[in-house]
């Protein structure tokens, strides 16, 4: 039954999908958007591999829909809940690991466990709408609010922010880890998704 279940979220192709994307990472991560919106306060500088870690997520989140979602839900036991709550908790931690993938082609000395927080943090977003929606639109959500904390630390750097940048270097561990827990128990409470999520985006009309 466990093994019905790893094959009806395509397992064999999201390894294949996740090492793609850290090559990815490892090509263009080490980059930086510029936004400078402001006359007053430095330019901000989120790192590309936080948008590698979101594509990821996204991507995995796709491949990882549950197809048999109907069985899943009359299904006795708590396997399919367990199956689920650990689908989400290794599409998280797969999407993270662009961060590391990327490590050995810093600088010397270069601070990088404040991204490997982030792209947790944004990586657990997409996780954690995805059973309220689709993966697109929970990738697509994330990506806005991840540009608009970024707007939002060049304009108002005094702001409180969910993700660290660079000028702080330190990571929102307590923010990461909330919503990995919260998106990993979403992800058990629904089997992958909500009822309206799927009537909505993957019923046969």
């Amino acid at each position: 039954m466990t093994r019905v279940l790893l094959a009806s979220r395509s397992a064999q192709w999201v390894l294949l999908a996740a090492v793609a994307m850290w090559a990815l990472a490892v090509a263009i991560g080490r980059r930086a958007l510029e936004i400078d919106l402001s006359a007053t306060f430095p330019p901000t500088k989120p790192a590309v591999v936080e948008l590698c870690g979101v594509v990821t997520a996204t991507l995995l989140a796709i491949l990882t829909r549950p197809r048999f979602w109907e069985w899943d839900r009359i299904a006795r036991g708590a396997r399919p809940r367990a199956v689920a709550a650990a689908v989400a908790a290794s599409v998280i931690g797969l999407s993270a690991l662009c961060v590391p993938a990327v490590v050995p082609w810093l600088p010397a000395g270069a601070s990088w466990t404040w991204v490997l927080a982030n792209v947790l943090a944004l990586g657990a977003t997409v996780l954690l709408l995805t059973p309220l929606c689709n993966p697109l639109l929970a990738g697509a959500v994330t990506v806005v609010a991840w540009f608009a904390a970024a707007v939002t630390a060049n304009l108002a750097p005094g702001v409180w922010l969910p993700l660290a940048d660079y000028g702080v270097q330190s990571g929102r561990w307590a923010v990461a880890g909330a919503l990995v827990v919260t998106a990993v128990l979403v992800h058990a409470g629904t089997c992958g998704k909500t009822s309206w999520a799927h009537r909505q985006f993957d019923a046969e009309r």
